[in-house]
């Protein structure tokens, strides 16, 4: 039976954000599908089978699935054409919706596919990660990497609604469980210091559905309030960068290797790195970096970026999306619950808060 447990409406242009059990089941009776042409469904390899198949049964009428990598590595303009090519060997046309069912890669890329195609149709986002769920399917922003550089390429395309259910949950893998904390603790970093003493209160796995959808809901409703204020990203919305200038950095460069990060697990090292920052440019009390240190480290993601130096980060740096007249603008904190952006730092203190993870 369906379960639904929130329902946020976002602006400028309003669609709900829904958040409930049982919610792909019954997807049909959230929307009206049935003024749809066509329907495809873009889902990553490794989500499982059962939410599509779900999901397939409760629209109106017969759906088509696209298979795309679910990886970084293959979050490209070649993975997008051939979802292009898809959609045109479909017949899709400006009356046909398209349905992202996957984490973060899914919902950026399908997202991006489908604000691109046609100069634009439809779709609608179903996040099956708590990252997703948080973070990508949330703001309107679409995109993919493009040499080597996170999220480079991309549009702001709302959808037509985002439907979080947290049954996926229960089919994650550990590791992809936990890295989901990272946005979460980020949001109470930035905006609400109850909300962080609450949310790093224990370990991840240790929260029960009813707490993690309270933090679902909380999350999504501290990022509306500022999308809302910021569509484009040209004031506030900056403030839900942090962490994030490094912890690109850091996954791009991870992308190189054997052993990439994820990128919850990037954005805490860059949330460690930026914390740093901010203490080291007297923004950040001492007491309050000393709180945020030892809360981050005990969630269980890595706190070094192993064989990555930290030159090649300080490059990386330099190509973010960020960067006006090669200068980088930062957020920052002034206190646990409070974020700054369009800062601006001297090399030599980020090269020495570096040294927090670069071991």
């Amino acid at each position: 039976m369906k379960k639904l447990l929130v329902s946020i409406q976002e602006k400028p242009q309003v669609y709900p954000i829904i958040i409930g059990e049982d919610l792909i089941a019954t997807v049909d009776s959230l929307f009206d599908f049935g003024k749809y042409s066509k329907i495809a469904i873009i889902t990553g390899k490794n989500i499982p089978k059962k939410w599509l198949t779900e999901l397939q049964k409760s629209l109106p009428f017969e759906s088509f699935h696209i298979l795309v990598p679910s990886s970084e590595k293959g979050k490209t303009i070649d993975t997008v054409i051939n979802i292009w090519n898809q959609f045109q060997k479909l017949g899709m046309d400006r009356k046909s919706l398209v349905i992202n069912l996957g984490g973060g890669v899914i919902c950026d890329m399908g997202g991006f596919a489908a604000s691109t195609y046609l100069r634009g149709i439809d779709f609608l986002q179903i996040p099956t990660t708590i990252l997703a769920q948080v973070d990508a399917s949330v703001g309107g922003k679409t995109g993919i990497n493009f040499n080597n550089i996170k999220n480079y390429i991309g549009a702001f395309q709302q959808p037509i609604g985002v439907v979080i259910d947290v049954n996926t949950l229960s089919t994650l893998p550990e590791r992809v469980y936990i890295q989901g904390f990272a946005e979460i603790i980020k949001h109470g970093l930035i905006a609400d210091r109850v909300y962080f003493d609450f949310v790093t209160s224990k370990k991840p796995k240790d929260f029960n559905t009813s707490e993690l959808t309270q933090m679902l809901a909380k999350s999504n409703e501290i990022k509306r309030k500022i999308v809302e204020e910021d569509q484009k990203e040209r004031g506030i919305r900056k403030i839900v960068n942090f962490g994030h200038t490094i912890g690109h950095a850091i996954e791009s460069l991870s992308f190189e290797t054997d052993t990439p990060f994820l990128h919850g697990e990037a954005v805490l090292l860059g949330m460690i790195v930026e914390t740093k920052i901010s203490e080291l440019t007297d923004l950040l009390p001492a007491e309050d970096a000393a709180i945020i240190y030892e809360r981050l480290s005990r969630l269980g993601l890595p706190v070094s970026v192993g064989k990555i130096k930290g030159e090649d980060i300080m490059k990386k740096i330099k190509t973010d999306k960020k960067v006006v007249k090669g200068q980088v603008n930062w957020t920052l904190l002034n206190s646990i619950g409070r974020a700054i952006y369009n800062q601006k730092v001297d090399d030599k203190i980020v090269e020495k808060a570096l040294a927090t993870v670069v071991k």
